[in-house]
């Protein structure tokens, strides 16, 4: 058995079923997240093949091995990298604000709104107009937040360092406008660990000398 062979066989598979089920969209995916689901796939039809073939036990003890190397360090680099947790699990979706639907973000990932009217009847919704958000997450489910419980809409502008693009098109800024704000307040996004903002206030959390401080209470008037 070619090990060398194998190993190129393996990462293939790996990396292409992440690539076909991030094209799929998140509702494919169900509850699991797709760096979960691809590992569980191989794992599942490796092991099925040692179980066939006795002169395959030891190559798929070999292929497991690859796979628990990659989950660890794909682990390490989704844990210390938002870049990559973008990659690889995709990022949340808002599908209706304020009471409307964002057609074009559905369609982006392939949720119908049969999908959504499944979802509101699963949480006691009778109307569109009853929701004051709703986020399609990473792992497929939908999360509903009503406008009898929520005032207003405050979205994560900053994750891990790095500017979350859709809420700053739903909030209407641009990312240089928003950049440029910042930096007049003295603030570096690549140092904030998160921010939200609501009521035209920043509200952040951000690392210093290397530490991560929870700066709790601290609001930026931007606009």
């Amino acid at each position: 058995m070619d090990y060398a062979f194998l190993f190129v066989k393996i990462t293939a598979v790996y990396f292409i079923l992440i690539i076909v089920l991030r094209i799929l969209g998140k509702r494919e995916v169900g509850e699991l997240s797709i760096f979960d689901l691809v590992v569980i796939l191989i794992i599942a039809d490796i092991a099925s093949l040692g179980i066939d073939n006795d002169n395959f036990v030891l190559p798929s003890y070999f292929c497991v091995l690859i796979l628990v190397v990659f989950q660890k360090i794909l682990s390490i680099l989704l844990l210390k990298k938002s870049f990559f947790r973008g990659l690889i699990d995709g990022e949340p979706t808002t599908i209706v604000m304020n009471g409307k639907m964002l057609i074009k973000n559905m369609r982006k990932e392939h949720y119908t709104v049969d999908d959504l009217v499944s979802q509101m009847r699963f949480e006691h919704i009778m109307d569109i107009d009853e929701i004051k958000l709703a986020v399609l997450e990473t792992n497929g489910t939908l999360s509903i937040f009503r406008k009898s419980r929520f005032a207003e809409i405050k979205l994560p502008v900053i994750l891990s360092g790095q500017i979350v693009k859709e809420s700053l098109e739903l909030l209407n800024f641009e990312k240089t406008e928003f950049i440029d704000l910042l930096a007049k307040h003295g603030l570096n996004y690549k140092k904030i660990i998160y921010a939200s903002f609501h009521e035209n206030k920043l509200f952040y959390y951000c690392n210093k000398n290397n530490k991560q401080d929870q700066l709790e209470g601290i609001q930026i008037q931007l606009r």
